[in-house]
C-alpha cells in the first residue's frame, strides 16, 4: 500500500513538473465554434510578442526568455479581460509554463518563413524538423488551442513557387502537428485583402488578418460584409478567427494606416470588434499589446512617422522603459469586452417573431436588459460567465428597423456596459434591392488587356440608395490593391434598373483579380450594403490553392 501511495505521488509530481503532459482541456470544432470542455468558447485574445520592447528585436540574435517581463505582461493582459494571446513565433518551454500557469490560452505562431521556396526539399526538411522540435515540448501544454504555421503569404510568391507546392507544404506541416499534438487546430494567418483567392478549407479553422483601410473590397462591400464574404466563399464550414486588426497612432499615415488619434484608435478598435463579430468571427486577436520599435529598422528609436511602430495598446516613454503604460484603447477594450453581444448581429435582417440572443460575458456581468423605444423587451439574470443563449420576442409591423438597446449590470445592479444593435425585422420574408456584376474577361485574365465591370442594380420601393457606387479591381500586386472607381448614380435614382460600366487595365504581372462593386442602401435608420464580387485567375496556376468560383 505504501509503495502504491509513493508511486502515485511520484506520478503526480512528474506530471506537474513536466508541464501537464496529459491535456486537461478538450477542444472540439463544431457548429463553426470552438468548444472547450463541451462549452462554447469565444476567444478574446490579444496579439503579443515577447522580446519586442525598446532596444529589442524579436527575430534577430538569440531570443531571451524574458520570464519576469512575460509574467508581468500575462497578468496585465488577463486582468484586462482577455482570455488568450496570439503570437507570431513559438514560445520556449519555460515561456509555455508561464502561460499555462497564468490561465490564459494561446494561439501560437511557429515562425515558418513565408518567403522561401515551399517546394525546396531543404526548406521542407527544415520546416519539418522545426515543427517536430517545437511540438515535442509544446504538446505537454493544454494552454495551446491553435497553431499558426505561416503569416501572410504573398500572392506573387505563391504564384512563383506554385500553388501545389504551397498546399503540399501546408498539409505536410499540419499532419505533423496533428500527429504530435492531437486535437489542436492548425491554420495560417492569411491576410484578408491578399489571400481572398485562397481556399482555406485545407486548414482546421479560417484565420485572417483584417484591416479596415477603406480600400478594395472594404470600400465596395463594407468591412463586415467583406470579412463575412470570405467565410461564405470558404463554404461556411469552419470557425472564423481574426488574427490581426488595429489602428496605428503614428504621427503620419495614409488612409487609416497610421495618423490616427488616440480617440480614433479606441473608437476604431471597438468598431472593428463589432463588425468582426457581426461577420461571424468567434475569435479576436487585435494588433497588439505593445509598440514594436524594431519595425522601422532601429530598435532604439521610436519613429513617429512609421505606422508599424505605433499599433500598441501600451506604449513606452523612452528606450529605458521596460514596463510601459496603457493608452486609452486599453481601457476602452477592457470595458467593451465585459459583455459581448454575439447575436443579434448589427445591420442584419431577421424574419419572424423571435430573434436569437447570444452573449459572451465575464464574471462581472450578472444581468442583461434589452429595450426597444425605452420599453423592456427582455430581462434576465446571468448566472455564469461565458456563453449565454436565449431569444428576444418582437412584434414588427411589416418591415421595421429596430434599434435594440442592451444594458448590462453587475451584482450591485450597477450599469457596467451599454450597446445598441440595429436590425431590420419582418414577420415574413421580403425582397431586397440587388446588385450584380458581370466581369470581362470573366474566366481567364489571359483573355484580354482591358477589363470591364458591368454593374446592375435592381431597386425596391422604400429602400433608398445612398452614397455613390464603389467599384474595385483588386490586382493583388504586393500590398497594392489596384484601381478603384466611384460612380454617381444621381441621374438614375428614379429607375427600377440602374446600370453602370467601368474599365480597368489588366497588368501583365497580375495573377489574380477580385472585381467587386457595392453601394449603401437605407431603410429608416437601417443602412446596409448590397454588393457582388468575382475572382478571376490567370491560367490554371492556382487550381490547387484557389477557389473554384
Amino acid at each position: 500500500m505504501k509503495k502504491q501511495i509513493a508511486l502515485l505521488i511520484v506520478l503526480f509530481l512528474t506530471t506537474t513538473y513536466m508541464g501537464y503532459s496529459q491535456s486537461k482541456t478538450r477542444i472540439e470544432i463544431k457548429d463553426n465554434w470552438y468548444y472547450l470542455n463541451g462549452e462554447k468558447y469565444f476567444i478574446k485574445a490579444l496579439g503579443y510578442e515577447i522580446g519586442a520592447r525598446p532596444g529589442q528585436h524579436p527575430y534577430e540574435g538569440v531570443r531571451a526568455d524574458n520570464l519576469d517581463l512575460l509574467k508581468f505582461d500575462l497578468k496585465v493582459i488577463k486582468d484586462a479581460g482577455y482570455n488568450a494571446i496570439r503570437t507570431w513565433s513559438q514560445f520556449s518551454e519555460p515561456q509555455l509554463k508561464l502561460v499555462q500557469a497564468s490561465g490564459l490560452k494561446l494561439i501560437m505562431g511557429i515562425d515558418v518563413s513565408p518567403d522561401k521556396d515551399y517546394g525546396d526539399p531543404a526548406f521542407i526538411k527544415s520546416c519539418d524538423e522545426s515543427i517536430k522540435r517545437v511540438t515535442d515540448y509544446s504538446k505537454k501544454y493544454d494552454c495551446i488551442i491553435t497553431y499558426l504555421i505561416l503569416n501572410e503569404p504573398q500572392t506573387d510568391h505563391v504564384f512563383k513557387v506554385s500553388g501545389k507546392a504551397f498546399v503540399n507544404l501546408m498539409k505536410n506541416l499540419t499532419d505533423i502537428i496533428h500527429a504530435n499534438h492531437p486535437g489542436i487546430p492548425v491554420t495560417i494567418s492569411a491576410n484578408a485583402m491578399i489571400s481572398d483567392y485562397m481556399d482555406m478549407n485545407i486548414f482546421d479553422v479560417y484565420a485572417y488578418n483584417c484591416y479596415d483601410h477603406a480600400e478594395a473590397q472594404t470600400a465596395t462591400m463594407g468591412f463586415k460584409d467583406f470579412i463575412q464574404g470570405l467565410t461564405e466563399l470558404n463554404g461556411l464550414k469552419k470557425p472564423l478567427i481574426t488574427t490581426e486588426f488595429g489602428y496605428s497612432v503614428s504621427q503620419k499615415g495614409y488612409g487609416r494606416y497610421g495618423g490616427n488619434t488616440l480617440k480614433q484608435q479606441s473608437a476604431g478598435l471597438i468598431s472593428n470588434y463589432r463588425d468582426l463579430i457581426d461577420a461571424g468571427a468567434v475569435g479576436m486577436c487585435p494588433f497588439y499589446y505593445a509598440d514594436g520599435w524594431w519595425k522601422g529598422g532601429d530598435a532604439f528609436y521610436h519613429n513617429s512617422e512609421q505606422p508599424e511602430e505605433w499599433f500598441g495598446f501600451w506604449g513606452y516613454s523612452d528606450a529605458n522603459d521596460k514596463y510601459g503604460s496603457p493608452r486609452p484603447v486599453w481601457f476602452a477594450m477592457k470595458d467593451y469586452m465585459k459583455a459581448l453581444v454575439i447575436s443579434p448581429k448589427n445591420n442584419t435582417i431577421y424574419t419572424g417573431l423571435k430573434i436569437p440572443l447570444e452573449l459572451y460575458t465575464d464574471k462581472e456581468a450578472k444581468k442583461v436588459i434589452v429595450k426597444l423605444h425605452d420599453k423592456v423587451l427582455f430581462s434576465k439574470s446571468i448566472t455564469k460567465e461565458g456563453y449565454f443563449a436565449d431569444q428576444i420576442t418582437v412584434n414588427p409591423k411589416r418591415i421595421e428597423d429596430m434599434e435594440l438597446a442592451f444594458e448590462f449590470y453587475n451584482k450591485d445592479n450597477k450599469l457596467i456596459k451599454t450597446e445598441s444593435i440595429l436590425v431590420l425585422v419582418s414577420v415574413t420574408t421580403f425582397a431586397l434591392p440587388k446588385l450584380t456584376i458581370e466581369v470581362t474577361p470573366g474566366k481567364d485574365l489571359n483573355e484580354g488587356k482591358i477589363a470591364s465591370i458591368k454593374t446592375t442594380i435592381q431597386t425596391k420601393e422604400n429602400f433608398r440608395l445612398v452614397d455613390d457606387l464603389k467599384i474595385s479591381f483588386n490586382t493583388h500586386l504586393g500590398w497594392e490593391v489596384g484601381p478603384q472607381a466611384t460612380v454617381s448614380l444621381k441621374d438614375q435614382l428614379d429607375k427600377k434598373t440602374i446600370t453602370s460600366e467601368s474599365f480597368f487595365n489588366i497588368p501583365d504581372n497580375c495573377h489574380v483579380v477580385n472585381a467587386s462593386a457595392g453601394i449603401s442602401v437605407q431603410y429608416g435608420k437601417f443602412v446596409f450594403r448590397i454588393h457582388d464580387q468575382k475572382i478571376i485567375f490567370r491560367g490554371d496556376w492556382a487550381k490547387e490553392v484557389g477557389r473554384n468560383k
